[in-house]
């Protein structure tokens, strides 16, 4: 893949560590010093999949998507709104979770982490874990990034993140109260049209097999605390998770989220 560096004299950030981390993650990059602007014109000629290191320390996304080619990040800064106000009156995913201060959260499909900022909003501690370099890079930077920002320390502090296939890594961590799992699904199960950050998260993940679902699911129901439970996302009119029936379940307009007690 390419890593572009956007105005190299200009960057606060020296890229050679994140090719490193690149590296150590079974991705090889080629750094590409870019001097032009990063407009429409640029994005498409870019190369979807890669990385974009801007003047400003961005790390990004590069995607072509229904609507252009896009730049896509993490971009926590844009949730503080979403978090500071998250509540069970708001938010179904809390209504489903019913996270409380204390407990331990591991977030087995991280993608873009924005459902752990809000799981995390509750007080409770939460481990992201991502299978995808790419995307697990992302994570790492923002993390970086964000908790250099006063007023986000403190729900930073409640956040760490693992790389790897969630199956293996998750009986390698603690117990948890709660196991997230939010499995990328076919791009045409979604009743609503899909934004550009969800376009490009399909451009490198891809939807589990009934056979890695299943896998997954049982794995995350091993990984509870007694009384715990796992809260699985899914679009509402998608099939249960590994065809498995959950113990309750709550919906909107759009998505469900099934619980599985331990």
């Amino acid at each position: 893949m390419i890593m572009y560096l956007y105005h190299a004299a200009t960057s606060p950030i020296d890229p050679m560590p994140l090719l490193t981390e690149l590296a150590a993650l079974g991705v090889v990059a080629q750094l590409v010093i870019v001097n032009e602007k990063i407009g429409q014109k640029w994005l498409k000629r870019a190369e979807a999949g890669s990385l974009l290191l801007d003047d400003k320390g961005q790390l990004s996304l590069l995607a072509h998507t229904d609507s252009g080619a896009v730049k896509v990040s993490p971009n926590w800064l844009a949730e503080q709104q979403r978090v500071v106000k998250a509540g069970k009156k708001s938010e179904l995913l809390l209504k489903a979770a019913k996270p409380q201060a204390g407990m331990h959260i591991i977030d087995a499909t991280a993608g873009f982490g924005h459902d752990s900022l809000i799981l995390a909003s509750s007080g409770a501690s939460v481990t992201l874990i991502e299978a995808e370099p790419v995307m697990y890079m992302l994570l790492q930077h923002e993390l970086i990034q964000m908790a250099q920002q006063p007023n986000w320390q403190k729900l930073i502090s409640r956040l760490s993140l693992q790389f790897g296939d969630a199956a293996q890594v998750l009986p390698t961590l603690p117990k948890a109260d709660r196991v997230y799992l939010d499995p990328m699904f076919p791009q045409d199960s979604y009743k609503a049209a899909v934004g550009k950050t969800m376009q490009a998260l399909h451009l490198i993940a891809k939807p589990p097999t009934l056979e890695q679902e299943v896998t997954l699911l049982t794995r995350a129901k091993q990984q509870l605390l007694p009384d715990g439970k796992v809260i699985v996302k899914r679009p509402l009119r998608a099939p249960y998770l590994a065809l498995m029936t959950p113990d309750d379940s709550v919906s909107n307009d759009l998505v469900r989220f099934d619980s599985y007690f331990a």
